[in-house]
Parts: structure tokens; C-alpha cells; sequence
């Protein structure tokens, strides 16, 4: 029976743990990440946002998210509401898939990271790849609540936004729900993790190397073919 090469063994090994990495993560780990989540977002948004942000994210009786970020507006007048009204933070829903968006990056890491042969040589990248991971999860986040807040603000307030910050509203929310959470894992284990970035330059440099024999083969075939034509005349 051939031998496996070294790029087929990696995706064998990485697209096994994905799959039982995912399972584990839906069945298992996705509650105690969302808790995770929660309790980080409520410091993280106190120090960015400002204000009291004890319940920065909150689960309602239906599973979904409500979010709060405190900020300060006023409401004109209006014939619905006939004095101006100060209001100091924008509460809005979010559904429970798009929040568990921000946990998917983490199981997607830990495969990449642990397909590569070693269990020593992947703790180090392994550890340090998933804290910044959760850096990430956490930033995006507070982007995304920060962009909703500041869409809400606006509908608050009647204000019609232009062209070109609809556009970018609606690009960072494409960007830190569709990309970014699954581009960062890839991205982030080939920066914390050396022997993957040089097993990957080594398949690729490995597949250039037989073109570059047949090469040098057909020359010397080239060469041994004019010196036979010299010596005959």
C-alpha cells in the first residue's frame, strides 16, 4: 500500500479533528464560551464604551442576546414625544446564531494547530494562538455592537446617514460576521505556529523540485547528445 505524502496526512488529520472539534463545540463547549464571552465583553465594554456596562450582553427567555451600549443622545422633540428626551445607552436584539458566530474561530484554530504531528511542539502555538484568538472574537464583538449602536442611533434621532457610511456600516458588519471569524484561525495559526508556515513551504518547494530535475536531466541529455556529435565528426 503507497505511503501517504505529508499534505494529504495533514488534511486527513485536520478535516477528522474539524469535524470532531465542531461536535465537541455545539454539544459541549459552546454555552461555557458564550458565558466566556459575556463576562469579558462586560469589562472589555466598560472600558471602551464607558459608562455602566455590568449587562453589557444578556440572554432573554427565547435564547436570544439583547445588547447594551451605553451612550449618550438626545432625542428632539417630536409630535410622538413632545419634550426632548436624554437617553444613555442603545439597547437592540441579536439572535442567537449570530452571537455564537463569535465563538466558531476557536474549534477552526485548535484543528489547523493540532493536525501538525507533535503534541510538545503544538502546545506553545496552540496556548498562545487561542488567547489571541479570543482577543479577536472579543474585538469583533464590540465592533459589531458598536456599528448596530450607531445604526440604532441614527434611526433614533431620524438622521438619514449618506451614502457612503451606509455602505461602510454595512461592510463592517459583512466583515466581522462572514470573514474575519473564519479567515482568523487559518491566518493566526500560521503566525503562532513556525513548523506549519515551514511544512507548508516545504510541500510547495518539494513540488517544484521534480520539474527542476527533469530540467537538468533533459540538459544533460542535451549536452551528451552534442559532445556524441563532436566526437563522430
Amino acid at each position: 500500500m503507497p505511503q501517504l505524502k505529508a499534505p494529504t496526512r495533514f488534511l486527513l488529520r485536520g478535516s477528522a479533528l474539524l469535524i470532531g472539534l465542531l461536535i465537541l463545540w455545539w454539544l459541549v463547549l459552546l454555552d461555557p464560551m458564550l458565558s466566556a464571552l459575556k463576562g469579558a465583553g462586560d469589562i472589555a465594554a466598560s472600558l471602551i464604551f464607558g459608562g455602566n456596562s455590568s449587562e453589557f450582553m444578556r440572554e432573554d427567555s427565547s435564547r436570544n442576546w439583547t445588547f447594551r451600549v451605553p451612550t449618550k443622545i438626545i432625542v428632539p422633540a417630536s409630535r410622538v414625544m413632545p419634550m426632548a428626551q436624554q437617553i444613555n445607552s442603545i439597547d437592540f436584539d441579536v439572535a442567537r446564531t449570530d452571537v455564537i458566530s463569535f465563538t466558531f474561530s476557536l474549534p477552526v484554530f485548535w484543528a489547523v494547530v493540532l493536525a501538525v504531528p507533535g503534541w510538545r511542539r503544538n502546545l506553545r502555538p496552540f496556548l498562545a494562538g487561542t488567547g489571541l484568538i479570543a482577543l479577536v472574537e472579543l474585538l469583533l464583538l464590540l465592533t459589531f455592537a458598536a456599528t448596530s449602536a450607531h445604526r440604532a442611533a441614527a434611526a433614533m434621532l431620524s438622521t438619514r446617514m449618506g451614502a457612503f457610511e451606509s455602505w461602510l456600516l454595512r461592510f463592517s458588519d459583512y466583515v466581522t460576521v462572514l470573514v474575519v471569524p473564519y479567515l482568523a484561525p487559518i491566518v493566526v495559526a500560521f503566525a503562532v505556529h513556525p513548523e506549519l508556515r515551514s511544512g507548508v513551504l516545504g510541500w510547495t518547494s518539494q513540488d517544484k523540485q521534480p520539474s527542476a530535475r527533469s530540467s537538468s536531466n533533459g540538459n544533460l541529455s542535451v549536452a551528451a547528445g552534442n559532445s556524441r556529435k563532436s566526437v563522430r565528426s
